[in-house]
């Protein structure tokens, strides 16, 4: 389960190798659908064989840059192998039957985390950071700012899922906001 470079392999000519259909003998894999998260790179694969059922499951490709080799290479993981990565698109979710139901959840939990929606004073309630309750200041980019202590943080969409607790600006107290 390590990892597999290519010398001078490009990272477009990496993602093509790795979502060509192939077939052998009597069976083959398709790649039905292909994206990529920052360097993690999301597939929907069928594998048919003559007198079964078609296969379907998601792959998880890690995709990275070696400096040794001068190119790119990837690490292979499946829904199966319960990834620490939950960027998968959830419509890939609705094209597979479930491998691994707690993966999913963390899917989904982190698409939620990351579709909240902030505001200018909204008050945080943080858990698994440095800092545990925080308030929220303004935006620059896709980035939040946020004080705690007298002291200003960013607050990116990847780490949104640490937040348990939103107090909106506009509610009363003791009415916190889900």
């Amino acid at each position: 389960m390590g990892w597999l470079f290519g010398h001078g392999q490009t990272r477009a000519q990496l993602i093509a190798r790795l979502t060509r259909n192939e077939e052998h003998d009597d069976c083959s894999r398709r790649c039905l659908r292909h994206c990529c998260s920052g360097n993690v790179l999301w597939t929907v694969w069928e594998i048919e064989r003559p007198g079964d059922t078609p296969l379907r499951y998601i792959g998880c490709d890690l995709l990275a840059w070696d400096k040794g080799c001068a190119g790119w290479g990837y690490k292979d993981l499946c829904e199966e192998m319960e990834p620490f990565y939950y960027s998968c698109p959830l419509a890939y979710l609705e094209m597979v039957p479930p491998a691994s139901p707690a993966w999913r959840e963390k899917v989904h939990a982190w698409h939620a985390a990351r579709s909240r929606v902030l505001r200018p004073g909204d008050m945080l309630t943080l858990k698994g950071l440095s800092i545990t309750e925080a308030v929220v200041i303004g935006r620059r980019h896709r980035t939040w700012i946020v004080e705690s202590g007298g002291r200003l943080f960013r607050l990116p969409p990847r780490l949104f899922h640490h937040i348990v607790e939103q107090q909106r600006s506009d509610e009363p107290a003791g009415q916190p906001a889900s």
